[in-house]
């Protein structure tokens, strides 16, 4: 592919060197829920696709809450699964119910959960100032470090086998 000419966010590309026909297209910025939607779906179709439908399997979130006794949501878990694998996404306790034992209870349960529907292993990330260690303790290892980030944050890729 040849770019022809730039003019602004539109381009002018010839595809093959042998071929007079040009196309046009642009580069934005701007989005919408339905681009990104359409993007996103392009994607998950590709990616099934490729994966001859083990992408989709199990296919199922789990997604737990802590809520304290009034039933204030005072944490949450929520977790991907694909591949067989559970992806840990999302995970916080208010700072009043950490170090009490409730995310080890609940990282527990959602592997549980994950063997239950045929994950094999699980796997996260998380940054110095979150909770590398939390992680290491419940037994996941670390198989890959970004530390590109500045001020010394590191970003830990963690994996466990269920």
């Amino acid at each position: 592919m040849q770019i022809i000419c730039k003019c602004g966010s539109f381009f002018i590309v010839r595809q093959r060197q042998d071929s007079l026909a040009l196309i046009v297209f642009r580069i934005t910025g701007e989005s919408n829920e339905t681009d990104y939607r359409q993007v996103c779906n392009h994607l998950y179709e590709y990616n099934v696709k490729a994966t001859d439908g083990l992408l989709q399997k199990p296919g199922k979130d789990i997604n737990l809450y802590l809520k304290d006794e009034s039933g204030k949501v005072v944490g949450g878990l929520f977790c991907e699964t694909w591949l067989y694998g559970l992806y840990l996404d999302v995970f916080w306790i208010s700072e009043e119910f950490r170090n009490k034992g409730y995310g080890k209870i609940m990282i527990t349960e959602a592997e549980r959960l994950g063997r239950e529907l045929g994950c094999i292993f699980a796997d996260t990330c998380t940054f110095t100032y979150q909770s590398p260690e939390f992680y290491k303790r419940m037994g996941y290892e670390v198989f890959a470090v970004n530390d590109e980030y500045p001020e010394d944050i590191k970003q830990f890729f963690l994996m466990k086998k269920l």
